[in-house]
């Protein structure tokens, strides 16, 4: 906050008094008024929030390449560098909404950080999301947080034929959803309202804004009807192609409903939101001039009471007054003297309640300076020919630059840096055509941009906290990382023991490296110890200095920041408009259809082949080979790392679960309710006669009787041979064919066919995990054709398949007040490499993102210099550079 505008923010304050002077009230609803005000400002200016935007190499991605990204951390309050946190956690999320990959990636002194994905590894393909965020951001959970969704196509089946091709995913083939659940209960026609300033108030006109979707979340343009308890249209509205709309709710009617035709003709009415019998409206329509006025209107109650009201941009105070309704209430700025994005208003009283709030959007201006230009120092391009650029900038400025293949570029750019920290970043959901917003400043785009604010305003500024009207629980606070730390907290499974007081050590080493560390629990049993800066995994252990009583407690690290997976918008969903972004360079087209080039054949080097004296059909590592996972990965849609879910687990505080639960609850189609006995008990002799019978009697008891698969349990128990039938769970409603360490281990229903008792496949005699940390990885696929090579005969029913990977030993015990586990350093980013042409011959070369930087500087003139070599195929460039200044200013090509 500028001094400028802390004098004027006294100044202010100070000149509320003599309005109080001249009305009628009392000192104590000024000073109120005023303690509310001072409580803001205070909080504002202690509590400064952070924005993170990435930019990236590309606009979308095909499976095996690298997704490479550069993160611009802010204050939000004028999206300056200056930002506290130092560590940022980057994370893809699968269509599911699953976590695949994290990166912990180290936050230098401007805000920058940069890293990579590998998508060499996914499991599918589809709209694939980034999230990234610092530690101290998960405070305001998932919307404060920075999310883009990719498109992810297959592989191409040669070098060189891209095509943007996913899988289809039908019903039959969805995959597990973790995202959050959608909460409006749609139908074929939905409508949701949202009066101005946040609620209807009976006796006030109001205007309420509308959104229109349809039963998957799309937009729907329609025409309604407002309805009063008689049946009598009071008020109509529309919406656009966007689905948002607005009507005018009258001052005296009772019982309002919205009336909407569907797409098959028919008509659904609507109840609007019940409205308050005391309290103000708030009403800020978009002004065609110069000028922004907003109003204020109150029940008889708040009409002679002193109010307050407080303009924020940013989380900066811009401007803040008293006033009272009377009649009504009336203030106009001139636009050119309120700062540019997104504002908040608020209207609230002496508690620091809010009364009526909205936001509104004011234009930024374009700015030369906000422009990165490329010119290029290169007539044509070539195959693997040298590619100079000349950048101009603000001096001094520090950007990150792509530059792609044109004819490989099948999504569209999505949003900038300024469209993302300006207005993305301030309200909920998805924006679909940001840029749009920020084209023009006349009457269509401020009208769109007022629904905009209207439907999809999130207040990021949570007002009520800030006056201290509402307190936060200071326990689910977040700390601010300024370097790395490891916390956590120790949790007694009894009640009556205590958790303060006690010594924790900690030990993180990793080859001959290695630090250690000791301190006391406070009262709720927390714990924290820094670090220094490390890079890569670390292995840590944690122990409680309780030796006596160490198998009563357990350790928990906290290392999962990350909120809940966001529901997707369809809209984003889908493949963005394609718009031109290119260089002014032609082809040589002779050169291009001429030029000898190297085929991947000829630089392969074949090695000569060896002489085998004899051979072995097993060797020592034959059992580890087969044991491996590719086979899994090759068929898996799903995938499950168990002991990352093992550690989530613990880092809960929580006991490791039964295999067989923690399926049942992670693997959202799987069914394993009628598992003989339970799943991690290899039947054939891994009971005892004495066990299984009271195993038997205990079953008999509860239900009256053995179901026929625990009747064939029993017998196997007892040496028999399995039936035809052998029933281990079902997936979407198919028999479930287990795999353990790529041996048939159990499953599949029916046969196919009758078949000696020697020619069928045995069960894996290795007994199945029992605790889920047993299992090493879970691949889950709905090809029928994956269990095939693993039992004879073929099943009868159409199966699913599930390939459980073990540890190789029996039940791993975890030593109770003792956490063994890893601690991750900071990823070390890779390194983009670019051919150099000038020492090679030309060749076959496909890449997509034909150069990255995410560190250019210019100097002194504005000015940069970047160099690179096409590839072989090449015959349009696409530029995207982008970037935030010292002083916040976002700068981008255009």
């Amino acid at each position: 906050m500028s001094k400028f505008l802390l004098f004027g923010l006294v100044f202010t304050l100070l000149r509320c008094i003599p309005v109080v002077g001249r009305t009628v009230g009392t000192l104590s609803d000024l000073d109120s008024l005023l303690g509310c005000m001072s409580r803001v400002v205070s909080a504002t200016r202690h509590v400064v929030q952070e924005k993170v935007y990435l930019h990236f190499d590309n606009t979308g991605y095909f499976m095996g390449e690298k997704m490479w990204f550069t993160a611009y951390v802010v204050r939000a309050d004028g999206h300056r560098p200056g930002v506290r946190s130092r560590v940022l956690y980057v994370e893809l999320l699968n269509p599911g909404g699953d976590v695949v990959q994290r990166r912990k990636l180290k936050i230098d002194d401007r805000g920058h950080a940069h890293g990579d994905f590998s998508l060499d590894s996914l499991y599918g393909t589809g709209f694939y999301e980034v999230r990234a965020f610092t530690r101290y951001m998960a405070n305001w959970g998932g919307a404060a947080c920075f999310s883009r969704v990719f498109p992810v196509f297959h592989a191409p089946s040669t070098p060189g034929a891209y095509e943007p091709v996913m899988d289809e995913r039908s019903y039959r083939r969805r995959l597990p959803d973790f995202r959050e659940p959608d909460t409006l209960h749609r139908s074929r026609l939905n409508v949701s309202f949202y009066p101005e300033g946040g609620r209807l108030v009976s006796g006030l006109r109001s205007r309420v804004a509308f959104q229109v979707s349809d039963g998957g979340g799309r937009h729907v343009s329609a025409d309604g009807e407002l309805l009063d308890g008689e049946g009598r249209v009071v008020g109509r509205g529309f919406s656009d192609s966007t689905g948002r709309g607005v009507f005018t709710v009258p001052a005296s009617c009772d019982g309002l409903r919205f009336r909407l035709r569907d797409a098959r003709g028919r008509f659904k009415e609507f109840p609007l939101p019940e409205s308050s019998s005391e309290g103000c409206v708030l009403e800020l329509p978009p002004s065609l001039d110069d000028s922004l006025r907003f109003s204020v209107r109150g029940t008889a109650s708040y009409r002679d009471r002193l109010l307050g009201y407080m303009l924020m941009n940013y989380g900066r105070v811009w401007s803040c007054d008293t006033f009272r309704v009377g009649s009504g209430y009336h203030k106009s700025y001139l636009r050119d003297s309120l700062p540019e994005g997104v504002n908040q208003l608020t209207v609230f009283d002496g508690r620091g309640r809010i009364l009526c709030e909205r936001l509104f959007f004011l234009f930024p201006k374009p700015s030369a300076s906000d422009t990165i230009r490329v010119t290029s120092e290169t007539a044509r391009l070539t195959p693997c020919g040298k590619v100079r650029l000349r950048l101009h900038a603000v001096p001094g400025s520090v950007f990150s630059f792509s530059a792609m293949d044109g004819g490989t570029v099948f999504n569209g750019r999505g949003p900038s840096v300024k469209s993302w920290m300006l207005l993305s970043s301030e309200v909920k959901g998805y924006i679909e055509d940001v840029g749009y917003y920020f084209e023009s400043d006349d009457s269509v785009h401020r009208r769109a941009s007022d629904l905009l604010m209207l439907v999809q305003g999130w207040r990021r500024y949570d007002w009520e906290e800030l006056s201290g009207y509402r307190s936060r629980n200071p326990e689910k606070w977040h700390p601010v990382e300024d370097m790395l730390y490891i916390t956590g907290h120790l949790r007694s499974l009894k009640k009556s023991l205590p958790v303060d007081g006690i010594p924790i050590k900690v030990y993180v080493y990793s080859g001959g490296s290695y630090t250690d560390g000791e301190m006391l629990t406070d009262s709720a049993g927390r714990y924290a110890f820094s670090l220094p800066d490390v890079w890569g995994e670390w292995n840590l252990q944690l122990k409680a200095g309780v030796n006596k009583l160490k198998s009563r407690y357990l350790v928990t690290v906290d290392r999962r920041f990350g909120p809940p997976s966001r529901r997707l918008s369809p809209y984003e969903c889908r493949s963005l408009p394609f718009l031109p972004s290119y260089l002014p360079l032609l082809p040589d087209t002779l050169e291009f259809d001429t030029l000898p080039l190297l085929s991947l054949s000829e630089r392969l080097h074949k090695l000569p082949e060896v002489d085998v004296k004899a051979k072995r059909r097993f060797t020592e590592g034959a059992r580890v080979a087969w044991a491996t996972e590719k086979r899994g990965q090759y068929w898996a849609d799903v995938y499950y790392d168990c002991d990352e879910e093992t550690e989530r687990y613990l880092d809960e505080g929580k006991e490791i679960p039964f295999f067989k639960d923690w399926f049942m609850e992670r693997v959202e189609f799987a069914d394993l309710n009628n598992l003989p006995f339970f799943l991690g008990i290899d039947v054939k002799g891994a009971l005892t006669p004495v066990e299984l019978a009271v195993a038997k009697d205990t079953l008999v008891k509860e239900r009256g009787s053995l179901s026929d698969e625990e009747e064939e349990a029993e017998a196997v128990a007892n040496g028999g041979e399995c039936k035809d039938e052998d029933y281990l769970g079902r997936y979407k409603g198919h028999p479930i064919v287990w795999i353990l360490d790529n041996v048939y281990a159990g499953g599949g229903g029916k046969l196919a066919m009758k078949v000696p008792a020697g020619a069928k496949t045995k069960k894996n005699d290795v007994s199945f995990p029992v605790f889920l940390d047993e299992a090493k990885s879970v691949y889950i696929t709905e090809d029928p054709s994956a269990s095939t090579s693993y039992h004879y005969p073929p099943f009868a029913e159409e199966v699913a398949t599930v390939f459980v990977y073990s540890h190789g030993a029996s039940t791993r015990r975890i030593e109770k007040g003792v956490r063994r586990t890893y601690f991750q350093g900071y990823n070390v980013p890779s390194t983009f490499e670019n051919p150099d042409y000038s020492l090679m011959p030309p060749m076959e070369d496909f890449r997509r993102t034909l150069y990255w930087n995410p560190d250019v500087r210019t100097d002194e003139n504005g000015e940069a210099i970047i160099e690179f070599y096409n590839n072989s195929s090449c015959r349009e460039i696409h530029i995207s550079a982008e970037g935030i200044t010292p002083d916040g200013r976002c700068i981008f090509n255009k």
